[in-house]
């Protein structure tokens, strides 16, 4: 029996292929539901046992969670404003599980360059062929000189942190 081309099963770099643009659409949706200030669907792109961390080291566990401290902060501290950034590296960890390195920054209602630029790791997991994300961690980025290091650890001494 001769095989028809599109009978084929997809092979693997197929799947792998597909898998990243959804990841990708994942994280575009992400930045899209920022944009609208919409913390519903923001939260529904996380697992109901995600783990975010954000910037300040708080960390807020599920989707439902997540969904909700994001509203009262498009509502309040972030209204209007935008989220921009871009996938720096995606790597699979297994089928079903890839890591997200991502760089971004927040765009304040009225200013017209971001600010707060910072490094995210995002893990992704799917689960019912759908890919959601169950771990977030949020670093800001500081770029230091060298003076301004040793102020710094000079500081942390003094006060002890």
């Amino acid at each position: 029996m001769e095989s028809d081309a599109t009978s084929e099963p997809i092979g693997i770099e197929d799947h792998a292929a597909a898998d990243e643009t959804a990841i990708r659409e994942l994280f575009d949706l992400l930045i899209d539901a920022w944009e609208r200030g919409d913390g519903t669907a923001y939260g529904a792109l996380f697992t109901d046992d995600a783990d975010y961390i954000a910037f300040d080291g708080s960390r807020t566990v599920g989707g439902r969670a997540i969904a909700e401290a994001h509203q009262t902060l498009f509502a309040t501290w972030l209204r209007g404003s935008r989220l921009v950034g871009q996938i720096e590296a995606l790597r699979f960890l297994a089928p079903d599980v890839a890591i997200v390195v991502a760089t971004g920054a927040t765009l304040l209602l009225g200013k017209t360059r971001p600010s707060r630029p910072s490094i995210q790791t995002l893990v992704a997991t799917k689960w019912n062929d759908t890919w959601r994300f169950t771990a977030f961690q949020n670093t800001r980025i500081v770029k230091r000189n060298r003076l301004q290091w040793m102020l710094y650890g000079i500081a942390s001494r003094i006060t002890g942190r």
